[in-house]
């Protein structure tokens, strides 16, 4: 079966602290510039008791981005691109949902500042959007502010309420099956649903698949399935897959699993 390196897991787990939840020693934190190039880019990030909730519906298209700033490009996008970009995208009835600051990248190809999802009402108004000659103009600022930009595009089977709460502990994952045993993740999840929900107090909060987008120039990352897990916080997570429970049914996954990335870290509430 083909690994990807970071086998051990679905909503993986913070590799670094535990042992038994990983399959190398591979660590993924971001650089202090990169931190304060979320800053920079983000309005002002709320108190940690500050909530809201946000629906991913069923019908649209969903846009997710994983982006990294340059240094010192913060301001570029924040004062000239968002200002420009904004009325084009409300005119094709695009709108923000919300964003995750990434703590920890677990990926080969995608290690991102940011993951960054939008609603869009159809694959067309998107495709429409992109061929725009005023978004072409302004698109030039962006990607002269950004190190890092790889798209994916989803949808929803029913209406998914998200809560957003930052001082949750969010991990978002992309994941595809091997053909041949993929069957074994449904025996993983009759075991680890329960646990994870009941004793470690997950919300399996999303679930989406993937959905074909035409943008010139662009090539999508393109998952089986894609979805957020949110954690009381990281000691949560760090403690479930450092469980017996978890070393006992853990081989399912593994087997089951062709690929998996994931990214953990805060929603950016505004």
């Amino acid at each position: 079966m083909k690994k990807n390196g970071i086998i051990a897991a679905l909503m993986l787990g913070t590799f670094g602290l535990s042992a038994t939840s990983c399959s190398n020693n591979e660590t993924a934190t971001t650089e202090n510039a990169s931190e304060q190039a979320i800053v920079q880019t983000v309005a002002e990030v709320t108190e940690p008791s500050t909530t809201k909730e946000v629906v991913f519906k069923k019908g649209k298209l969903i846009e997710v981005a994983f982006l990294s700033v340059k240094e010192g490009k913060g301001p570029q996008l924040k004062g000239e691109y968002f200002p420009k970009v904004m009325p084009i995208v409300i005119e094709y009835g695009g709108k923000p949902l919300m964003k995750v600051g990434v703590k920890n990248a677990w990926s080969e190809d995608i290690k991102p500042q940011m993951v960054v999802f939008f609603e869009w009402p159809s694959a067309a108004k998107k495709e429409a959007f992109e061929k725009d000659p005023r978004f072409i103009e302004v698109k030039k600022i962006r990607d002269d502010a950004l190190s890092f930009l790889k798209l994916s595009f989803f949808e929803v089977a029913k209406n998914m309420p998200v809560q957003l709460d930052g001082s949750k502990f969010y991990e978002v994952y992309g994941m595809s099956m091997n053909k041949e045993k993929g069957h074994l993740m449904q025996k993983y999840f009759e075991k680890a649903g329960p646990l994870c929900t009941n004793e470690y107090g997950v919300d399996f909060a999303l679930s989406m698949t993937p959905v074909k987008v035409n943008i010139s120039g662009h090539k999508h990352y393109v998952p089986q399935t894609f979805g957020l897990a949110i954690w009381p916080n990281a000691e949560a997570n760090s403690k479930y897959f450092g469980s017996e429970e978890y070393a006992a049914i853990k081989h399912f996954k593994e087997d089951a699993l062709e690929k998996i990335d994931a990214w953990q870290g805060a929603v950016i509430l505004e």
